[in-house]
């Protein structure tokens, strides 16, 4: 009797009789032969197709610029995504922000208890921090970095930065950050119609309100407050964001005024808790001018941390329930 045999190297049908390739019976398979035999034991099978160069599977490696709403869809699949809205006005300190913290995380000095675990947007960081590895004469820049323009002016860029805790649960937190124009803010301010472009904040687990602390401390911290509250109450009433979204206000530039919390920020506080957002207030210096005093990156990463600890106490099982199938539908609008 004839023994069998398969076309390919690796298959062990001639020593356990079972396809490699799992055909219910061997001789379905177009790599089975006869060893006596050049030809397949049946002629109804048919000969395989060719194979399409275009259907491989290859790693793909994304280019690092700023997602968009389908590259944060793809992430959240795989696990939990934080999104934080990063908003405020023209040079309030929101791409400062989001450098200083990129630099704390890839230089390995965020706080004790914490690493960086990775970033599909690492060029688009390196982009904006890129100004501020050009110092003068020792000193900072004027323009520490350039403002923000969006490739689609109707849609947010995200960068998405992953940090992992080093101690207890040893978690990983996914974070997708925006970083809008300062137009943005702007102009819902002035009009209220303009709460379309933020409706994908509906789907935020944070929001962290950059205000310029150097206006709250000049003659025209009336104006500034009055601003912000139209802003924060518009978020609320025409964009919509959920009441119970963790909201830190930011105070930019701290360490120009001695780190000192200025009375426009206390009020602005008060206004948007009577919103009926839980709020935090933390003063920021993201790169200090006076770094012998007050450290670059003081109150930076507060402002995640202040996201994730409120968010934990309002529903400290929300993480692990949702699964990696969850419904996006919110952020797309």
């Amino acid at each position: 009797m004839a023994s069998e045999t398969c076309e390919k190297a690796d298959c062990t049908v001639a020593t356990t009789g079972k396809c490699l390739l799992s055909h219910p019976s061997p001789s379905d398979c177009p790599h089975f032969r006869m060893a006596d035999s050049t030809a397949a034991v049946t002629e109804k099978t048919a000969p395989p197709e060719p194979e399409d160069p275009k259907a491989k599977v290859v790693r793909q490696f994304h280019l690092g610029t700023e997602l968009g709403t389908q590259d944060a869809i793809e992430i959240m699949r795989a696990q939990y995504g934080y999104l934080i809205g990063v908003l405020g006005s023209t040079d309030a300190g929101k791409t400062c922000f989001l450098s200083s913290l990129y630099l704390m995380a890839s230089g390995g000095t965020l706080p004790d208890g914490y690493k960086f675990s990775g970033s599909m947007s690492l060029q688009a960081f390196e982009d904006r921090a890129r100004g501020l590895r050009e110092w003068q004469d020792g000193r900072l820049p004027n323009q520490l970095v350039d403002h923000t323009i969006l490739a689609d002016k109707r849609q947010p860029s995200l960068l998405h930065l992953a940090i992992r805790q080093t101690k207890d649960s040893r978690r990983r937190f996914n974070f997708l950050l925006t970083d809008l124009p300062g137009e943005w803010t702007d102009n819902l301010v002035l009009k209220a119609s303009n709460a379309e472009s933020f409706r994908f904040l509906r789907r935020a687990d944070g929001i962290v309100l950059v205000v310029d602390g150097i206006l709250l401390n000049s003659d025209q911290r009336h104006v500034e407050l009055q601003r912000m509250r139209y802003f924060t109450e518009r978020l609320a009433a025409d964009v919509a964001v959920s009441l119970d979204t963790p909201f830190v206000i930011l105070i930019s530039k701290a360490d120009e005024f001695g780190m000192h919390m200025p009375d426009a920020a206390t009020e602005l506080e008060t206004f948007v808790k009577g919103l009926g957002f839980p709020v935090t207030t933390i003063l920021a210096a993201a790169f200090s001018r006076k770094p012998e005093e007050i450290k670059s990156g003081t109150g930076v990463f507060e402002a995640i941390e202040a996201v994730l600890t409120t968010k934990a106490a309002a529903r400290p099982k929300e993480a692990a329930q949702v699964n990696s199938t969850r419904a996006f539908q919110n952020f797309r609008g």
